[in-house]
Formats: C-alpha cells, structure tokens, sequence
C-alpha cells in the first residue's frame, strides 16, 4: 500500500479488495481517493457480488452510491432457472454481455454501450445480439435498441427495439419473430408478445404481416383459476386485400375480404355441485379458414360451432341445461344448421327398489332441434321442431356368476314432437306423438379361460387366453306412424317400430404378464384383442337405423342381416401397437368399410399411420385416404427431422405434405418446414406452397402462430 496523498491510497500487484460480504474485486492496481470516496482500478479488473462478476480493462468505482463504470468490459450473468429449463434444457443458463463501456447503475441494473449479448456461453457462441446499447436488469429483463441478431457471427435480423426476459418465471416480453412464404400471402413475419398476467393467467398478442395479402391480428388468454377450472381462448382478426396468384399458367383473383376466427374451451366447477363448461370453433369465412390454415386437420374443417352449457348433481339427481349450434359447409355458400337451442335434460341414476334386485331409472329432456338451409347467409329452408321425451327404464340383473353376465331392462318411451313428416317426406307443421316400449337382455358369457406358464419365454412368463361370447336381444313395440317421426342432424332419434334385433359375437383376449425385474411382479399387458359381431333384424328396415355399424347407418339399404363387423387391436410392446376395424357385407356388396392404423415409437424414430376405405353406393361418396407421418431423432433428441402426409387415393391425390426439421442445442434452436397444400375442387385456386422458419433461444422461446406454422394447433 501507498499513501500518494492524505486523500489518496493505492494499492499495487494484484489487489484483492471486499466490502459488505458480499462483493469483491481484484486489479492490478487500485486508486482510492478518499475526498471523493471514488474508487479506481486498472489491469485485469474483476467485479463479483451475488449477481454474477464483470471483467474489464479499468473501472470506477462512486462507493457512496455503489455505482461503478467499467471500460472495455464484459460480464456474465446467471437466467432465472425455471427460463432456463423452459427453453434450453439446463438450469444453468447464463446471460453473456459486452461493451465498450458498462455501467453499474444499481444494485441489479447495468447499462451497455457499444456491445451485445448472449445466452449462448459456447466457447463460440452460436449466437448474439449486437447492439448500440441496453439495459440489463439481472432477473428481471434486457431492453436493447438498434439491434442486429446474428448466429455464428452472419446478421441475419435487424430489431429497432428488443425486449429480452431473463427471469426466473414466467417472463412478459415479446417472442422470437418467425417467417413465412407462400404463394398467396407472399412473405411473412409473425410477432408476439407475452404478457405473464400472475401465476395463473397469461395472454399472448399476435401480429402476422403478408407482403402480399394485409396482415392479421389476434390474442389468447389463458387461465387456471382452480385445480378444476381453467380456459383457454383464441381470437384473431384477419384484413386481406386483393391477391393474384398464377399457378399453372393459371391467373386466380382472390377478392379483398375482412374475417375472423374464435376458439375456445371453459370449464369451472361453479361450486360442488354445478359445473359450467364452454367450447366454440368458430370462423366468419370458410375461405380465409381453408387458405390460411397450415395446420391440415384445421383447414380441412368445414363446419363450425358454439356450445355452452351448466350441469349439476345433487344425489341420484342430474340436471343441465345446453345450448349447441352447429354449421355444416357443403360448399362456399350453402350450409346446413343443426344442433340444440336449447336442450334441457334431468335424470335420476338407477335406484333399488325396495331391497329388491331391480333398479329403476328415468330421463326427461327438451329440446329444440334446429334445421335449416343457409345460401350466402340467407336461411332458405328452416323445419326446426321441438321435442319432450321422458323415459323410465327399470333394470334387473338376472345372473351374479363370475363367468356369465345377464342383465335384461325395460323401457317405455313417449316423445312429443311440435312437427311431424307427411307420407311424401315433407316435414309439416302437425304435431306428433311417438309411444312404445323397448325390452333389451344382454349376456356376456359362459366365458372361458386358459392360462399357460412359460418359465423359459422371453416375451412373458404367463399367457392367458379369454372368449367372450356375447348374445343380445332388443325387442320394438309397435309404434303408430313410426315414419312421422322428424329427424335432424343424424338418424338416432328414428325408431322402427314392432322390430326385433339380434346381435351375437364373440371377443378373445389375449394378456400377457412379462418378466420380473428388480424383484418386482412382471405387469400385466392385454397384446391382442379380436372381436367379431353380426346382428340380425326380424324388420329389415331397422337396418338402417343402427349406429353399431358405419356402413349402414342413416344411408343403408333394408336388409334382414348387417355387414359383418370385425375389430382388432395389438400392442406387443409400449413401442408398437396397432389397430383394425373392417364391415363386410354378406348380401353381395362385400368390403364396405375399412379402417387401419398404427405407431411405431422407438428412441431415434416414431411412424404412425392411418388408413380407410368407404365403399362407394348410390346415397354417398366412396373414399380411399391414407395418412402418415415419421420422425426421426439425432444427437440425444437435438436434431429431428418429420415427414408427413395426406392422401386422397380415391382422387389420386396427395392433399398435403410436409417436410419439417429442427436443432435445438443448449442454448439455441433452428426451426424449417415446407408444406404443399392442394385445396378441394371448385375452390378458386389449386395449391399453395408454404415455407417456414423460426429460431428458438434460451430464456426467449419462439411461437407457432394462428396458422399451425412449425406444426402448432394439433
């Protein structure tokens, strides 16, 4: 130490200075003017305290106001972990930064001038924000101004404002941008901002801009208000100018237009007893809707609705009240409006009769079932009624063996409906009351086992065989004027009158229990399930009213005998799994439906893949589609790589494909997707080819936007 004055001391060779327990710092040399209370080091300057330390040529040092300037400096802060986690994978995420000059301006808070920063501590950092200058607040945030971001040192992305969240939640601020480009909306930039509300609620603001088509707005609020209420809602706003765009030699105008779109979903327990719950899949354009979306299942959607309603129970008691509005698109301007507005309903669970061992039941609802025809907003055909129906049933279980289940219930059924239908199949506007009584017996059985040991079996030590055969009788009164009955929407209101069906199948089961492990019994797996089933109708007309079976139901023809359904499911492992379900006609028809699928997940690749068939018949349209989808991962689950699919074989047409990759290291993620979308016939414009791109950095994630970009909305 050297006294240079009375008001100055310095300090030489490798000083180590502390104050407060907490801070410290080492230079090469150390000037402290004592007048002024202003501290000075030089050479190899290093600041620490509880936030994280800074490295410098020189610095300065005000010890009354604990500020401090340091020259030609950087530091190195540490993210909130639950951030890090987040995004990056590591609960040691940091926080890199530089500049020509850093200034300490409080306990927690810097200023940076002519320098940047990272969350990338590679010894090469992947990447960074160059920047004029930012405030760093540690825990809190990084606002930056005139900033470009650069990965691996190439600029790739000017920002006039950045604000970056370093906390230990939940963080308010805006996300990481993405683009797009396609063939319609030209290029695209989408932006969000976060807003963490508290620890229960957030809200995300989106802005999309297409240089070619207007730009879009939209927002979604998400919250949990208790373990068993929480919502999600989604709307978006979208203003579009006039688009040409040339396919194929093909020039299509696209009109200018202004549409929106809102979903959601709700669910609050009111209190115990009462529960009210939400949804809607609401758009005001089903063009815009179909152009748009990226997301094949979403653009693919030709109906949208709105449902609300309130249920409570008190004892055997249940009631509710719903309102249900659906729109089906049969084209661009014609849909078809169906659904329930309102529907109430209340029900007592079965009850035992006086010790005995019968039970007794009864449900009561309104309704009022709307039926109407829409051409460009017009309503050109409305036959909605309303409809009373209660319904007592009593139920006796005739057998308590193990092996064989018997339960026969009785029903009587009497429904009033404001409308009817006339013997043209015109709906009028007499009124109709249906009565008539239904007795059903179910038998399950005798079922029979077998169980084989294995000791010397890699697959399981124990095997065990199940048939289940299954035999039911469901017997129809008469029922006067059976044919006025009105039907909406489906055909499962519609009862034929003085029928009998008689359905018998049979189901094996095949479980098996895999090898002990760690001293620990071997689990117990059901590997394969295949079931078998046929129902005859002693009134062939019934035939086309019974949902049991795809083919038949609502557009059939009469027949004495159903298709032949048969089902099978296989899981030999948690990997693999599959599933089939076919309905074969024994009249002549053959093959009517058809429908397969599968997955494969193992630790470097995952297939799944989806196929049916529909034969076609003079009241609909036959229909061959495969879908599938395969991913592939790399280097630990850091690289993936998705190809998928959607393909109409019946138009010899692939709708839709998709090649999507991504690399997410500790710090940072690169994200593509190419997309080729064929729009349905008669549409306007045949294709549209889309290409995204988003990036994602520690502690500042990126988005998928209302579109399904980068694979979002599934």
């Amino acid at each position: 130490m050297e006294i240079v004055s009375a008001t100055h001391v310095r300090w030489t060779g490798g000083v180590e200075q502390e104050w407060d327990g907490q801070t410290k710092f080492f230079a090469e040399q150390i000037d402290l003017y004592l007048d002024t209370n202003r501290l000075v080091a030089t050479g190899n300057v290093v600041f620490t305290n509880r936030t994280g330390h800074i490295a410098a040529e020189s610095a300065e040092f005000d010890l009354d106001r604990n500020t401090a300037v340091f020259h030609v400096a950087s530091g190195l802060m540490p993210m909130g972990a639950a951030g890090a986690i987040r995004q990056a994978g590591s609960p040691d995420t940091e926080v890199y930064f530089w500049g020509k000059t850093i200034e300490k301006v409080g306990d927690t808070e810097y200023r940076i001038s002519g320098g940047g920063f990272t969350t990338c501590v590679q010894p090469t950092p992947r990447w960074d924000m160059a920047t004029d200058d930012f405030v760093l607040k540690v825990d809190d945030y990084a606002v930056a101004r005139n900033t470009v971001f650069r990965v691996k040192g190439v600029p790739l992305l000017y920002l006039p404002v950045v604000y970056y969240p370093i906390q230990d939640d939940r963080a308010t601020g805006f996300l990481l941008p993405t683009y797009s480009a396609s063939r319609v909306q030209g290029n695209t930039i989408s932006n969000a901002f976060f807003w963490a509300i508290n620890r229960s609620q957030d809200a995300t603001f989106f802005y999309d801009w297409f240089s070619r088509s207007g730009y879009g707005l939209g927002t979604e609020y998400r919250y949990v208000a208790a373990p068993e209420s929480s919502g999600n809602l989604r709307l978006q706003r979208l203003i579009l100018n006039e688009v040409r765009v040339t396919d194929g030699g093909i020039t299509t105008t696209l009109p200018a237009s202004q549409s929106f779109v809102l979903r959601g979903n709700m669910n609050h327990a009111i209190t115990p007893r009462i529960r009210a719950r939400a949804r809607f899949d609401y758009f005001s354009d089903i063009v815009s809707q179909q152009l748009y979306q990226q997301n094949f299942y979403m653009a693919s959607q030709n109906s949208r609705y709105i449902e609300a309603g309130l249920t409570a129970a008190y004892g055997p008691v249940s009631s509710g009240v719903l309102y249900q509005r659906n729109e089906l698109f049969t084209s661009q301007t014609d849909s078809y409006v169906y659904g329930s507005t309102p529907r109430l309903t209340s029900s007592v669970a079965p009850q035992r009769l006086f010790g005995s061992p019968v039970y007794a039941s009864v449900n009561a609802e309104y309704a009022f079932l709307p039926d109407r025809t829409v051409t460009d907003g017009v309503v050109v055909r409305d036959e909605g009624y309303g409809r009373v129906d209660v319904t007592p049933t009593v139920r006796v279980p005739l057998s308590k063996l193990t092996y064989l289940s018997v339960n026969t219930s009785a029903s009587y059924h009497t429904t009033y409906y404001t409308r009817s239908v006339d013997s043209t199949g015109n709906t009028v506007e007499d009124p109709y009351h249906r009565r008539f009584m239904s007795v059903r017996s179910d038998i399950v059985g005798p079922v029979l086992t077998r169980i084989w040991d294995r000791p010397d079996s890699v697959f399981a030590e124990r095997l065990k065989h199940v048939i289940e055969p299954a035999f039911s009788v469901d017997v129809t009164s008469q029922i006067a004027d059976y044919t006025s009955t009105p039907v909406v929407g489906d055909v499962s209101d519609f009862v034929v009158g003085g029928s009998t069906r008689f359905t018998f199948g049979v189901t094996n089961r095949l479980f098996a229990r895999g090898k002990p492990r760690e001293q620990a019994r071997g689990q117990t797996r059901e590997f394969l399930t295949v079931g078998l089933q046929q129902t005859y109708y002693s009134n062939p007309e019934s035939a086309r009213y019974d949902s049991t079976y795809q083919s038949t139901y609502g557009y059939g023809r009469p027949q004495d005998l159903s298709p032949v359904a048969l089902t099978a499911r296989v899981s030999p492992s948690v990997a693999l799994d599959g599933n089939l379900r076919l309905e074969y006609d024994v009249a002549g028809l053959g093959l009517q439906t058809l429908s397969a699928g599968g997955n494969v997940n193992l630790r470097t690749l995952s297939v799944n893949a989806n196929y049916s068939h529909r034969r076609s018949l003079p009241t609909y349209s036959g229909s061959d589609y495969l879908s599938a989808a395969t991913t592939s991962r790399w280097l630990d689950g850091r690289a993936t790589g998705t190809y998928s699919l959607s393909w109409d074989i019946a138009q010899s047409k692939i709708v839709s494909q998709t090649v999507a990759g991504s690399y997410v290291a500790q710090c940072c993620g690169l994200q593509l997707e190419l997309q080729k979308f064929d729009y349905p016939e008669g549409f306007g414009y045949p294709s549209d080819v889309r290409f995204n791109v988003g990036f994602t950095l520690a502690g500042l994630g990126t988005f998928s936007n209302f579109f399904g970009a980068l694979g979002g909305q599934r």
